[in-house]
Order: C-alpha cells, then sequence, then structure tokens
C-alpha cells in the first residue's frame, strides 16, 4: 500500500498584487505566460477567465492580511 497527503483548508488572503502570479491557460500563444496581480486585475472579465493563480502558497506567503479559519493535514492509505 502507498499512501498520500490531503491538506483540507478554508480562509481568505488579500494578496499584494505585485507579488501575486497569475498563469495564462488560454487557447492563444503568449510571450509573456505569467502576469502579476496587478496585470491581472487591469484585465477585463472576459480575459481573467483564462488565468489561474499560479501558487496558492506563495500568495499566503505575501498576503497583505488574512484568515486560515482551517488547515488539516490527512494521511490515506491508497490501494495500488
Amino acid at each position: 500500500m502507498d499512501k498520500r497527503m490531503i491538506v483540507e483548508y478554508s480562509g481568505w488572503l488579500e494578496c499584494d498584487p505585485d507579488k501575486t502570479l497569475f498563469y495564462y491557460l488560454g487557447p492563444e500563444r503568449l510571450e509573456q505566460a505569467t502576469i502579476t496581480g496587478r496585470q491581472y486585475m487591469a484585465l477585463p472579465e472576459e480575459e481573467q477567465q483564462y488565468y489561474v493563480l499560479e501558487c496558492l502558497g506563495q500568495a499566503y506567503q505575501y498576503q497583505e492580511n488574512g484568515e486560515l479559519t482551517e488547515c488539516r493535514i490527512e494521511i490515506d492509505e491508497v490501494k495500488i
């Protein structure tokens, strides 16, 4: 048997827009696939849908305010 680690979390973050990054997953090829939160906020909503938060851990690390109301780590047995 193998194991896997699950992290459950709940909360919110006020991100630093200059240190929070978003990655482009849209249909076009872009030279710059990663943009800052400030650039993301300047995009129209229809373009924002093509970006995802690059790293929740980094956003948490550089947060300006926030609250992690729950964080639980669970180890599960996995049948292979």
